[in-house]
């Protein structure tokens, strides 16, 4: 629901709180703390008594938003601009946008963001890399990219058409020569802040902020995330991700010798990493390491929903959940 349709279907307070009360209980209200149905109406303050406990309550009452100060129109109205914002927008703009102070635009936009936490398990073919957040390249060596020798070809031939009746998303391609990398130092090594990704070509993504690029780590991440049975995981040469081939069907694609060939290759999370870092660059400008998960969850749910006409309703409905 954008923010025009919701200012015709929701004008005052009251039937924002009657949006609420049909999300949390459906036709019939309940009792926030016995759900007896036997309930008064809505009073002026917005709060039901209960007759069978003898408790006055609200919709908010156990829920994401107990103990709001905020009418809920104005959370509805922040929850709309922030669903229809791809790339995110600054606690700046939601404050001109909804009439609220900076501090409290970036209180509701951090705690909608924790609501948009979704668990993802991925299958057919899933590509995995890093990508890195914050600070400025340092000047450093320069790498040339290495074309790929005849052996390597043909080792990519084969490994195409064993997968490519079993995981179709592996579309012939041309094969793309590498490009001479600019002199100076990026991602490992540098102070920024490791990302790691996956995602399916089916469609959906996963994403964390990861301080330790070891092994270990990679692995426990392949192995919460990813259908193995099913699953032929594509990563890059990073040495991280060897040996993964001992629980999982894996290629590795090493980037200073080529970028795809016949659709083996990181294409599709490189993309997502574009989606990040134009959001963080456009967007917010500068974004703190202790809240970076807040905002890598923001882009994942987002990502994840792009075909999603319901969005604006499913976040509703996680504010409406019991905590």
């Amino acid at each position: 629901m954008n923010l025009i349709e919701l200012n015709e279907q929701i004008q005052t307070e009251e039937q924002a709180v009657n949006y609420f009360e049909s999300i949390r209980w459906g036709a019939i209200p309940k009792c926030a703390h016995c759900d007896s149905e036997d309930v008064s109406p809505m009073q002026k303050d917005f709060r039901r008594k209960c007759y069978g406990c003898d408790k006055m309550h609200s919709v908010t009452v156990n829920t994401h938003l107990h103990n709001t100060k905020l009418p809920l129109k104005t959370w509805l109205c922040a929850i709309s601009i922030i669903s229809d914002a791809k790339k995110g927008l600054s606690a700046r703009q939601l404050q001109r946008n909804i009439g609220v102070s900076y501090e409290t635009a970036w209180l509701m936009y951090h705690k909608i963001r924790k609501l948009m936490h979704r668990y993802v398990e991925l299958t057919g073919v899933v590509e995995m890399d890093e990508t890195y957040v914050g600070g400025k390249p340092r000047k450093g060596r320069g790498q040339d990219k290495i074309n790929l020798r005849d052996e390597e070809i043909a080792e990519f031939d084969r490994a195409a058409k064993i997968y490519k009746y079993e995981f179709p998303e592996l579309k012939e391609g041309d094969y793309k020569k590498p490009y001479t990398q600019k002199p100076h130092k990026r991602g490992r090594g540098t102070e920024k802040i490791p990302i790691v990704g996956m995602v399916s070509r089916k469609g959906e993504v996963i994403a964390e902020v990861m301080r330790e690029t070891t092994k270990k780590n990679l692995k426990a991440m392949v192995k919460k995330h990813v259908d193995e049975e099913r699953s032929l995981l594509i990563t890059d040469s990073f040495s991280g991700y060897n040996r993964f081939d001992e629980f999982i069907r894996h290629l590795q694609v090493d980037h200073h010798r080529m970028f795809s060939y016949k659709g083996i290759n990181t294409n599709s999370i490189e993309s997502f990493w574009a989606i990040i870092k134009r959001g963080i660059i456009g967007q917010y400008h500068q974004v703190s390491p202790e809240h970076l998960p807040n905002y890598i969850t923001e882009f994942v749910f987002k990502y994840n929903n792009r075909n999603n006409e319901n969005i604006f309703e499913e976040l509703v409905r996680s504010t409406m959940q019991k905590v």
